[in-house]
């Protein structure tokens, strides 16, 4: 399970994403981790039809009207498994990326 940032830094990503944009606010949490930055992408095409966006080596890719923080914060738990080479089941790494974006969309109130 990754680290769940402090308070100050959840509301700094969601001022960030309001602000300035959902790559700008990822770019933020990845300084924050001290990794590479996650490239976010709207291209539905690349998202299966049951999927709301999806993962793939550096790259999120999202369906336009599913772009929101918490779709976000899911896709970036597994931009931090993949840097952080984690090895497990891709249903546990779903659970877990449920969780990390509740935490964090919680965590700023």
């Amino acid at each position: 399970m990754m680290r769940i940032p402090s308070k100050k830094t959840c509301e700094e990503f969601y001022l960030t994403y309001e602000l300035r944009g959902a790559q700008k606010a990822v770019d933020y949490l990845s300084r924050y981790y001290g990794i590479r930055r996650m490239r976010i992408v709207v291209d539905g095409r690349r998202v299966g039809n049951k999927n709301e966006a999806c993962y793939l080596k550096y790259v999120a890719y999202f369906k336009k009207r599913k772009l929101n923080k918490r779709n976000v914060l899911h896709e970036f738990y597994h931009h931090l498994v993949y840097i952080n080479e984690l090895d497990m089941s891709e249903t546990r790494e779903e659970r877990e990326a449920d969780r990390y974006s509740r935490m964090i969309l919680r965590k700023r109130r």
